[in-house]
């Protein structure tokens, strides 16, 4: 049975609920390490940064596994003219409160060492970003 674009949307929204649509450009190449990106850093740095959100909001719940946010994110390379970026949907079953998810949000971005300029952080209005995450493929999405 072959998949079609709208059976990937409605798989990646099963994983919600997100509240949260965020982007981030990264640098082409590391300031100190003189390394440029590959996906395998595109990978790591998509999943780093979850986990410094997770834990600047849950703390020993997120180390013991028993409590972390709904992420999903894609690596977007682009061309020669286009910066490589991250775009994330985050979300949480639980209600937690929005000024404490934002603020870990941006503590998480200004501790990471491959991004370039501001986070754009918005709030998720539906399946429509979740689609804008495909749009480079599936293969290009990242559970975590």
């Amino acid at each position: 049975m072959n998949s079609t674009a709208m059976d990937w949307v409605n798989f990646l929204q099963r994983q919600g609920p997100f509240q949260w649509a965020v982007t981030m450009n990264l640098k082409k190449r590391h300031p100190h390490y003189q390394t440029y990106i590959t996906p395998q850093i595109f990978e790591q740095t998509g999943r780093h940064y979850l986990s410094l959100v997770n834990k600047g909001l849950f703390k020993r719940q997120y180390r013991y596994g028993r409590a972390k946010l709904n992420g999903i994110f894609c690596m977007e390379i682009g061309g020669t003219e286009k910066r490589p970026h991250l775009h994330f949907a985050i979300g949480s079953k639980d209600q937690l409160n929005k000024d404490d998810l934002l603020r870990e949000l941006n503590k998480a971005y200004r501790k990471m060492d491959w991004v370039k300029g501001d986070i754009h952080i918005a709030p998720y209005q539906d399946a429509g970003w979740l689609n804008y995450l495909l749009k480079t493929g599936f293969d290009s999405v990242v559970l975590h």
